[in-house]
């Protein structure tokens, strides 16, 4: 299985290691380069497995395309998106 179709089985799982490194909250922005330098966290400490930066543009490129094809992610731009995942509701306080 390679590095992309790890990540868009496992997409759940990210998007919750995703809200560990940035705010990550339903309706808020997803940026492109959040997204690849999370991927390269999210493998190295995940997974144990170094990702180079040229790479994980290339697997974010993949993700993101995954993402709105199942309408989670909603393009504002080439590179940024709005997180459309109920289950990241902010709580109010």
């Amino acid at each position: 299985m390679n590095k992309t179709d790890l990540l868009t089985s496992n997409h759940i799982e990210f998007l919750k290691f995703l809200k560990t490194q940035f705010p990550l909250y339903h309706k808020s922005n997803v940026f492109f380069r959040d997204l690849q330098y999370g991927i390269m966290e999210y493998f190295e400490k995940e997974k144990k497995d170094k990702v180079k930066y040229a790479e994980a543009e290339k697997i974010a490129e993949e993700f993101v395309t995954f993402m709105e094809k199942k309408e989670i992610f909603k393009k504002l731009d080439h590179q940024t998106w709005v997180l459309n995942y109920p289950d990241f509701t902010k709580k109010a306080s």
